[in-house]
């Protein structure tokens, strides 16, 4: 089996607020993992509630099967005692959601903690992931509940699990061109 991560790759929607920039996307896009204080490239809030959707790269590679599909984020509040849930949702193109699942209770820290969802193995409890239902997948991260203080995402991305396809190859048997 084979791993391909497909990153945030254009807006649908956003209430968190903006470290920089207007585009959300390009914020949650990059793996920063130092010191909450000294990212530059997040989204941020202060109250529950606040959604931001993206659509995610294309899943473009060869393969014989799709394994499962994974929503990884990264986010973290480093105000002292402070607490803070996200809710993570994997969207088809069209209304409803094919998963919802929480972080669980995030506790305060000074580096971003990384949260990783259930591995999906269907999108609709029975049926096999496809290209086609991968590339029109939009992944929603909103604040659900926070303590007190600033919430900031700084990654968002799903994990796409595959078999490659099986392909002749030309190896060369023993005995054989010598």
């Amino acid at each position: 089996m084979a791993t391909v991560n497909l990153l945030p790759s254009a807006d649908v929607s956003n209430d968190w607020a903006l470290s920089t920039g207007s585009t959300p996307y390009a914020l949650i896009d990059d793996d920063y993992t130092g010191n909450i204080a000294s990212d530059s490239a997040y989204l941020s809030a202060t109250a529950a509630g606040k959604i931001c959707i993206v659509q995610l790269q294309d899943f473009t590679e060869d393969h014989s099967s799709i394994e499962g599909v994974q929503v990884v984020t990264r986010a973290g509040n480093n105000f002292r005692g402070r607490t803070f849930e996200l809710e993570t949702k994997m969207l088809p193109a069209l209304g409803g959601a094919y998963y919802t699942e929480g972080s669980g209770t995030q506790t305060a820290s000074t580096t971003y903690r990384t949260q990783t969802y259930t591995n999906r193995t269907t999108y609709d409890g029975s049926t096999a992931w496809t290209q086609g239902v991968i590339n029109a997948l939009k992944l929603s991260v909103e604040l659900d509940a926070i303590s007190g203080g600033t919430t900031s995402f700084t990654y968002a991305y799903i994990i796409v699990t595959y078999t490659p396809p099986v392909t002749a190859d030309n190896a060369v048997f023993f005995g054989c061109n010598f």
